[in-house]
């Protein structure tokens, strides 16, 4: 069973973690501060970390930081307050993976775990380098289904490591990324449901998604995702859906404190962070995302 590095200086909040991962058969371990958690990571590597971002020493940003060097495949998720949103920020810029408000922590918790671990599994199958081109460039077309939308990310992070591109903890981001673009086009492109639904009742939000997956005009709608890598190194992802689009400049800042808790505008944030450029049709209903340099180099300029 997967092992799960828990670090929160409260022990209240450690405990109730605990039971909502182990009650899905996650196996539980503990660190109260930056200093054990290093240390726990060192005597057994875990399959991902949940690190609070406020602690007394070291913080979560310089814990993020030391876990890119020390394990840069292990994927880390850092828990937020109302008022850090621009710590958030600055976490994944040093290297985390994923945010997630602790206000919305037992709602969310689980899939972004999944989605972290689906990722970071993705990476470790395929580490094999596969040759030695100087390009490549692929293209998909799937249909609204979101069991795809793994595959699709594994192919990425194969192409980027095909052409060697970046480092484990990077391709991570980039498949994170990626994987909310390629979201965001079934939801809320082609199957046109709203924001505002994924912030309210989830049961019916779930429901909507299944439901219009099999109804007209819906269904009958594709996302069309391409790839290209070069040795450069340079990434361009593209993905393009067939719903009506939307102007990305209305979509809410997740920054912004009001805003925090919502879900959406999460994604956004997170493919702006990970790209170096981002870039959106005039019809609002495709996504062209380049990344040029590692995000080191990209924080130094």
């Amino acid at each position: 069973m997967p092992g799960i590095l828990v670090v929160d200086d409260s022990t209240e909040q450690l405990h109730h973690l605990e039971r909502i991962l182990a009650a899905e058969g996650y196996r539980v371990l503990h660190a109260h501060n930056a200093a054990d958690a290093l240390a726990a990571v060192r005597a057994e590597v875990p399959d991902a970390v949940i690190s609070d971002i406020h602690m007394p020493g070291m913080d979560g940003l310089e814990l993020v930081a030391a876990l890119r060097e020390e394990v840069p495949s292990v994927p880390v998720l850092v828990m937020t307050e109302f008022g850090s949103e621009e710590l958030a920020v600055r976490a994944l810029k040093a290297g985390a993976s994923n945010y997630l408000p602790k206000r919305n922590l037992e709602r969310d918790v689980l899939e972004v775990l999944d989605e972290l671990l689906s990722v970071a599994s993705s990476q470790a199958q395929q580490a094999v380098f596969l040759g030695r081109m100087t390009s490549v460039e692929h293209e998909f077309v799937i249909e609204n289904n979101p069991d795809l939308v793994g595959p699709v990310v594994s192919h990425v992070e194969s192409m980027m490591r095909q052409m060697r591109q970046f480092e484990d903890s990077e391709r991570m981001q980039v498949g994170v990324a990626v994987h909310e673009a390629v979201v965001n086009a079934i939801v809320h492109g082609n199957l046109e449901i709203s924001s505002e639904l994924k912030n309210g009742d989830w049961d019916e939000y779930h429901a909507t998604v299944e439901r219009r997956g099999h109804e007209d005009p819906y269904q009958r709608r594709r996302v069309t995702i391409t790839v290209r890598a070069t040795r450069e190194p340079m990434l361009m992802v593209r993905v393009k859906d067939e719903g009506r689009g939307y102007n990305p400049t209305k979509v809410c800042d997740p920054t912004e404190g009001c805003n925090i808790d919502k879900g959406s505008g999460r994604g956004l944030l997170l493919i702006r962070t990970f790209f170096d450029t981002v870039t959106h049709s005039s019809g609002g209903n495709e996504i062209t995302m380049v990344k040029r340099r590692p995000m080191k180099e990209a924080i130094e300029r």
